[in-house]
């Protein structure tokens, strides 16, 4: 498995963590069941202001929100992500395929860790984790849609519990 994560961090944030983000990623993939997938992505982590204008552009709501992801890839059929799958989404300087981006607004992070009992830390985990799962073609539009998802979101809740990540 190749996960190639980029995180960009417009914010200055310092609960923003490449390293932990790729590793939970890679557990991600696992979950999903996408233990060969060569995959880059990048994550975004944002201000109030940015995510607002985003939000409006993109999804015609004129409010922040939490995370926004934009996903490149369509695999309805969740094929492996792998070269000889989407052969003409594969990069080869990069030996991945570009999923898509997330956008995690910092502030929003924080004011909801309060609500939920998290620390901003592990509210932004929790963030990515629903970020990367829409840009794997999770959806929760729909009741049947919504329980796979949350089905998988609990299998990560537990991984992030194990790794003792808060």
């Amino acid at each position: 498995m190749k996960l190639k994560l980029e995180l960009q961090n417009k914010t200055n944030c310092n609960f923003a963590d490449e390293k932990l983000l790729t590793k939970i990623g890679r557990q991600v993939l696992k979950v999903f069941g996408q233990k060969n997938a060569q995959i880059g992505l990048t994550v975004f982590y944002v201000d109030e202001k940015e995510i607002k204008e985003i939000n409006k552009e993109y999804r015609n709501k004129d409010k922040e929100t939490d995370v926004i992801s934009f996903r490149l890839v369509d695999n309805k059929d969740n094929l492996p992500l792998t070269k000889k799958n989407f052969p003409f989404d594969f990069d080869n300087s990069t030996k991945t395929i570009y999923l898509g981006e997330i956008f995690i607004c910092e502030q929003v992070a924080k004011n909801q860790a309060k609500d939920f009992e998290n620390s901003p830390f592990r509210e932004a985990c929790e963030l990515f984790v629903h970020g990367m799962l829409h840009i794997l073609g999770c959806d929760h539009h729909e009741e049947e849609e919504t329980a796979i998802m949350k089905k998988y979101e609990e299998e990560m809740i537990n991984y992030l519990n194990k790794e003792k990540i808060n």
